[in-house]
């Protein structure tokens, strides 16, 4: 799925994580209707934020990078989108009071597995040991703020321990399916829906 983005409307400052393949079958996995309220976890250059600012009622973006957070900003401000989303820096959800709910909410996490290498992007790539523990910790806070029948997205990849995501979001009370898969070299990327059925 290559796409190219219009870079007099959309920039990608060094250091952030750039739309790539996972991004794309993310935005494409998900319908927003005008009355959603849209939460995007780890926005980095924010093409989905984006998405969900063109139709959501409400529209609130984050990402533990600084730099994440202003790219998206300028992006939402060349968009004219600026004055109808919140982005602000956090770790996952930490921050939010228990009266913040939204009918969507969308994360593509850091979901490679440790390795001996390092880079700049380590904060949104690497998941953890297995891939999966970062996703794992933002399940249970994605619950707290999901109103009931309201569509969790997470993007997982094969090289991560899949199976071990899909069991921590039905133990939360989500009936999970997945929507999408693309096939990226040496990994199959795809995309967990779970729809909040009853509050854990």
């Amino acid at each position: 799925m290559n796409r190219v983005v219009d870079r007099q409307n959309f920039t990608v400052f060094p250091d952030v994580y750039p739309p790539s393949g996972d991004t794309y079958l993310l935005m494409d996995s998900i319908d927003v209707t005008p009355d959603d309220d849209f939460l995007e976890v780890g926005c980095g250059a924010g093409l989905v934020t984006l998405k969900g600012a063109e139709s959501a009622r409400s529209v609130v973006s984050v990402d533990i990078s600084l730099d994440a957070v202003r790219n998206t900003r300028e992006n939402l401000r060349r968009r004219g989108l600026d004055m109808k989303c919140e982005v602000f820096q956090t770790d996952l959800l930490t921050p939010f009071n228990s009266s913040s709910m939204f009918s969507i909410v969308v994360f593509n996490p850091p979901y490679l597995p440790e390795d001996d290498m390092s880079t700049g992007l380590d904060y949104a790539l690497i998941g953890g040991e297995t891939g999966a523990e970062v996703t794992q910790r933002f399940i249970p806070q994605a619950v707290n703020h999901l109103i009931e029948g309201g569509r969790l997205y997470v993007v997982v990849s094969t090289l991560a321990d899949r199976d071990a995501i899909q069991r921590t979001m039905e133990e939360y009370g989500l009936d999970v399916e997945m929507v999408s898969e693309q096939q990226m070299f040496f990994e199959k990327i795809q995309v967990l829906r779970g729809t909040l059925r009853d509050r854990p």
